[in-house]
This record gives structure tokens, sequence and C-alpha cells, in this order.
């Protein structure tokens, strides 16, 4: 791509953020591990998005009796409820990951991380809980590296213990920045 001019990198960064997902089969870690992650980057100055994919459960975000439920209830596409603090969005419909990154980026994100969406197309980093979870690695695309709760190596992708946070870090650091 080329850059326009009068952009600099960092604009690029800001329309562009550095997206990588986390995948693993349920219960693997994926939530600890990325909970970890979120707070580190954050107290880095970076602003970080995150977005989960539900594949297994149709969630629930709003409660019963609220009046947001209510609007949703009577049949509004859109719901969108906002504080002094907080706003928050629910479309009846499924969107799209890369536009909810596209979106991410417009809020200011610049790191997305991603908890599922195996499917997709993003960077990934390969959450194995038991052994017989490696097959995953040959059924995803874009495996950038693997984190593991047993001992285990692959010839070609870094490999991190599930407690290795600083070694996951220093891996999202290098990537964004690369």
């Amino acid at each position: 791509m080329r850059r326009q001019v009068g952009r600099s990198r960092d604009d690029d960064k800001q329309n562009h953020p550095f997206v990588l997902q986390f995948v693993g089969y349920s219960n693997s870690g994926k939530t600890t591990l990325l909970t970890g992650l979120i707070d580190r980057l954050e107290r880095q100055g970076i602003r970080v998005g995150v977005i989960k994919h539900d594949g297994a459960h149709d969630f629930e975000w709003d409660q019963p009796g609220t009046d947001t439920c209510r609007f949703r209830e009577a049949g509004a596409s859109f719901v969108a409820i906002q504080s002094r603090t907080k706003t928050a969005m629910l479309e009846q419909r499924a969107v799209p990951l890369p536009v909810l990154v596209e979106r991410m980026a417009a809020a200011g994100a610049e790191i997305v991380l991603v908890e599922g969406f195996k499917r997709e197309d993003y960077p990934k980093v390969v959450v194995l809980r038991e052994e017989a979870d490696q097959e995953l690695l040959g059924l995803v695309t874009h495996p950038v590296a693997v984190v593991t709760w047993q001992p285990f190596s692959h010839p070609d992708l870094p490999v991190f213990a599930v407690d290795d946070l600083d070694g996951v870090e220093q891996l999202i650091m290098e990537r964004w920045k690369g």
C-alpha cells in the first residue's frame, strides 16, 4: 500500500489497527490470557479493542424488563444506550469481523485482539490445552504462535507457556511495531 503524501506511519496505524486472533477450543484459557494482555497493553497507553466470537450460543447482553430490551423486543434493528461513562450499541444481526475491526479503528483502537473466529484470515495465536488440541494448528490459517499448557515444540512457530505473559506481550509488540 502506498502512503499518501502528508500521511505518517502513525496515521496508517490508526486507520488500520494491528489485529491478532487468539483461537483455541472451549476452556483452553483464551479469555484469561487476553485479560492479562489487555491490562499490560493498556498500562502502556495502547488503546486495545477486543472482539469476542460467541459461536456456540446466542448471547444476551441486555436484561429483561429494561427500556433497551423493550426496544429490541418491539423490533428495533439497532439499540444504543449511553451514560456519562459508557456507550453500547446492539445490532440485531451478525456483523462480519472486518467490519467490527473497522469500527474499532474508527473509535481509536490501535490493537484489536480477537477471541475466536477460527475461520477468519487474520494472524492467529493458537491456544492448546490438551495434546489432542494440536490438530487445530492444521485447521486454521495464518498461525503465528502457540500458547500451550503442556510441553510442546513446533518447528516453525514460537511456543509460549500459558503463563508466559511477558513472552506473548513481546510477540504482540514486535508484530505491532514491525
